[in-house]
């Protein structure tokens, strides 16, 4: 494992947060389903 400071714009991140909140919006009541603008 390698951590290491990232701007987040990589396309592996927005790719894995993407289907992140797409599975919290299938799966979890619209008032539980938080995310900040990245």
């Amino acid at each position: 494992m390698e951590i290491k400071i990232d701007d987040l714009s990589g396309g592996e991140v927005i790719e894995l947060l993407e289907e992140h909140l797409a599975d919290m919006y299938a799966t979890s009541p619209p008032e539980s389903v938080h995310a900040l603008d990245v």
